[in-house]
């Protein structure tokens, strides 16, 4: 679980009446990120732009890494048959086709 500073949380209803002044915050970099609770849970998390464009790009990269791991285990993997090897296993004629 993600750990928040005090000075990061804000209630919905705080965040709703300051919220010029948390993207004020953000822009002098005076705030990384913005909590925002609502019955004494957080609900939601304000990003600056560039740390969600940036954790988006990570993500989108360790997606294209799963994606060509799994491309590498099933071309390791995958057995291939000829097409006159399936048309024999199931007793079709080749030259009749």
């Amino acid at each position: 679980m993600i750990t928040y500073a005090r000075n990061e949380i804000f209630s919905a209803t705080e965040a709703a009446k300051r919220f010029g002044a948390i993207l004020e915050k953000f822009q002098k970099k005076s705030l990384a990120r913005a909590a925002v609770s609502k019955n004494n849970r957080i609900e939601a998390v304000i990003l600056p732009v560039e740390a969600y464009e940036e954790m988006k790009e990570i993500y989108e990269w360790i997606e294209m890494m799963d994606i060509a791991e799994a491309v590498d285990k099933r071309k390791n993997s995958v057995k291939t048959h000829s097409l006159k090897d399936v048309l024999r296993e199931n007793k079709i004629d080749y030259e009749a086709l």
